[in-house]
């Protein structure tokens, strides 16, 4: 029994080796079957990536307790507060520079 399993394996082994047709036609589907795994890899991690980018952009945050949370009301639901903002709004909103500019003077310690 021992035996028949030992040829089996040498005969893959040849098959690899010493490339006939039949050993060329098993290199070629195994390296089919590499390239349709990496390409599906690659796939899949992209779909990820831009699923949870499309679910980011739709989160709120409180400003009055910092919660993070998915919901079309207009209140928190952890603080019942309605000063909600979306993440994209701090950009978009008009603050005048002087008021978002930190003016540093130096002085000199002794």
């Amino acid at each position: 029994m021992y035996r028949n399993n030992t040829i089996f394996w040498l005969l893959i082994i040849f098959l690899f080796i010493f490339p006939t047709s039949i050993g060329r036609f098993f290199i070629d589907i195994a390296g089919s079957i590499i390239v349709v795994f990496l390409i599906s890899t690659l796939v899949i991690s992209g779909l990820a990536w831009f699923s949870w980018k499309k679910l980011k952009s739709n989160m709120r945050n409180c400003k009055n307790c910092g919660s993070t949370y998915f919901s079309n009301s207009e209140s928190c639901p952890i603080c019942g507060s309605k000063e909600t903002v979306n993440g994209d709004q701090y950009s978009k909103a008009n603050i005048p520079a002087s008021s978002a500019t930190i003016d540093i003077s130096a002085e000199e310690t002794e």
